[in-house]
């Protein structure tokens, strides 16, 4: 008799476990960045090179989270972009595939073709649905983001169901196969927020920091990534990520009890 090997479970995470998730937004020289959201073409460049000369591989939530299961995950290191800008498209796509990489971006699904609406200024392009389905076709996995980027911890419950499931319903729509992975606006959420995310389906979650006690795949942390992370700093940013993770997750339990109000963001993810 042959015995299946069983796969792990990944419901909640001790912080040994946590795989290391890089987070984007803008791939872009731009004149004004005021959240520091972008990269620039060249950065990326470098960034993605400097993982491939060490023997990692960029991939998506997805597929990092499957070999993670099988205990396959060595050597893979998730990517994600959030909101879904056009320069996305224009400028990270074509530098992963040159490195045989694969990514998540995560969509608003209810401003495809419009702008970040959300940050007031600088005002940048977000993709369209025929753009969205470009990037599917590269390979790309596609998450949802919200219907409409607001903050979702602290909004009543019906809010709270509305953002999440019919994103993936439009999202899942615009593309005819499901949509397994959401990240949280802003990287902020509640436990309810965490229940209706599950309750919509998704597979898994991103957040940005974690408490240590809420780590698993509906709370998974990411590392921030921008324009000043050189391969010295990505090299420091690699060994102690975890670290890191731990130390913000006990900053977000301090602060969350004197958070904005649902819909102002204090950082923009």
């Amino acid at each position: 008799m042959i015995q299946q090997k069983s796969t792990r479970d990944l419901t909640r995470l001790r912080l040994g476990h946590v795989p290391l998730i890089l987070m984007y937004h803008g791939v872009e020289k731009v004149s004004e960045d005021p959240y520091q959201l972008c990269v620039t073409p060249a950065r990326f460049s470098e960034q993605m090179t400097w993982l491939a000369e060490r023997g990692l591989r960029g991939v998506s939530i997805e597929t990092l989270l499957a070999a993670m299961r099988e205990g396959h995950a060595r050597g893979l290191v998730g990517i994600t972009f959030d909101d879904g800008y056009v320069n996305v498209l224009e400028n990270a796509v074509p530098e992963l595939l040159q490195h045989d990489f694969t990514a998540t971006m995560f969509i608003v699904s209810g401003l495809l073709g419009g702008t970040n609406v959300w940050d007031g200024e600088p005002v940048w392009p977000l993709m369209t649905a025929d753009q969205v389905a470009e990037v599917a076709a590269a390979k790309m996995e596609i998450g949802s983001h919200g219907v409409t980027h607001i903050r979702l911890s602290g909004l009543d419950a019906r809010r709270q169901r509305a953002e999440i499931s019919e994103s993936r319903s439009r999202l899942s729509e615009l593309l005819g196969r499901p949509i397994h992975g959401f990240a949280y606006p802003y990287g902020v959420m509640d436990a309810s927020a965490r229940r209706a995310v599950q309750d919509a389906g998704y597979d898994y979650a991103c957040s940005v920091v974690t408490p240590i006690s809420d780590l698993g795949i509906m709370t998974l942390p990411r590392i921030v990534f921008g324009q000043g992370d050189t391969p010295v700093k990505m090299a420091a940013k690699r060994i102690v990520f975890r670290g890191t993770i731990a130390a913000h997750g006990a900053w977000r339990m301090i602060a969350a009890n004197n958070s904005p109000a649902p819909g102002s963001p204090a950082v923009s993810t």
